[in-house]
């Protein structure tokens, strides 16, 4: 049991290092050519610090064939990049937090919002339409994904540029680091729904479990260490913007994991204990939503705000429910 657990343990350690230096070259990297503002958050960085979940997810659907682990590492990793804009507030104690984030989020909150509904929708209905062993299912959130992230680039490539902050760095280096943290990161993923299938056994867990929660946890450590590095210098508008685009991202990818497992269809093999898990992820999005159009501001006690309270409260009742 011990030996297992020290394997996860490295592994999140792993991720942690690497999914870092990766998502710092990824920063360096999109100014140096000129995509600094045009795909920073919420476009480039989202994507990079959602790698862990990409890799996990293709491992576990055609290495270890466990659509459980798929589907839940997937819509874990939302939940738990939700809460993270809640420990966010409470540890940075960002009084005006909601009112920093401007209204170029409104629009991946709302686009991150919807996708989460379809994937409920269609883990419920159970659609069993498909090209080869691919579902109609996936392609279409992958489509949407795409229009959504068109619309995205288009409202954000008219935004105004930033004054250049990584002058002294080398593009070609940066390159070299970023390549090398990717290969560890993919190797990583391969392997971590082995070790979660292996926790899930000695545990006595479910899959599902283990990939809401502890998978989950894992592959959302890079948005864990960009968020709080963001909030500790109070650009809120890259927080909220990288955790709207990681959760768009994370379910675009749920088709390409639906091509590596060719078992069948990833949402149909899934349990129906996602479901829960998915109006969960609906309900946290919608506070996080609500209070960035309602630039909500009122704090209990002045140390946490109501929607901080709701996002805690319900990812607590998260793991209650797939437990």
């Amino acid at each position: 049991m011990l030996i297992v657990w020290g394997k996860f343990v490295f592994l999140l350690i792993l991720v942690y290092i690497f999914g870092t230096r990766a998502t710092r070259s990824a920063d360096v990297i999109a100014e140096k050519k000129g995509w600094a503002r045009a795909f920073m958050g919420v476009v480039f960085i989202s994507m990079i610090t959602s790698f862990p979940e990409l890799f996990t997810g293709i491992s576990a659907g055609a290495i270890v064939k466990s659509p459980d682990i798929a589907v839940g590492q997937i819509v874990g990793s939302c939940i738990f990049n939700l809460l993270i804009i809640a420990v966010a507030e409470l540890v940075f104690r960002k009084n005006k937090m909601y009112q920093l984030t401007g209204k170029l989020n409104v629009l991946p909150l709302g686009f991150s919002l919807i996708i989460i509904n379809l994937l409920t929708i269609l883990l419920t209905i159970r659609f069993k339409f498909n090209f080869f062993h691919v579902g109609l299912s996936s392609i279409i959130i992958f489509f949407l994904y795409l229009v959504f992230m068109n619309i995205i680039f288009k409202e954000r490539k008219a935004e105004h540029e930033e004054e250049e902050r990584y002058k002294d760095k080398s593009l070609a280096k940066e390159i070299a680091y970023f390549i090398v943290s990717a290969v560890i990161i993919i190797a990583v993923g391969i392997y971590l729904p082995v070790v979660g299938k292996e926790l899930a056994q000695i545990m006595n867990w479910s899959d599902s479990f283990v990939g809401v929660i502890f998978l989950a946890l894992v592959t959302s450590f890079p948005e864990l260490v960009v968020s709080f590095a963001t909030a500790k210098i109070g650009a809120i508008d890259m927080l909220v913007g990288n955790i709207a685009g990681s959760n768009l991202f994370n379910i675009a990818i749920i088709f390409i994991i639906d091509i590596a497992y060719v078992k069948g269809n990833i949402l149909i093999d899934a349990s129906s204990d996602h479901i829960s898990v998915g109006l969960i992820a609906i309900l946290m999005n919608f506070v996080v939503f609500f209070a960035v159009v309602r630039k909500s501001s009122y704090r209990v006690f002045n140390i946490i705000s109501i929607n901080a309270i709701l996002l805690i409260a319900l990812y607590i009742i998260n793991v209650l429910v797939i437990y």
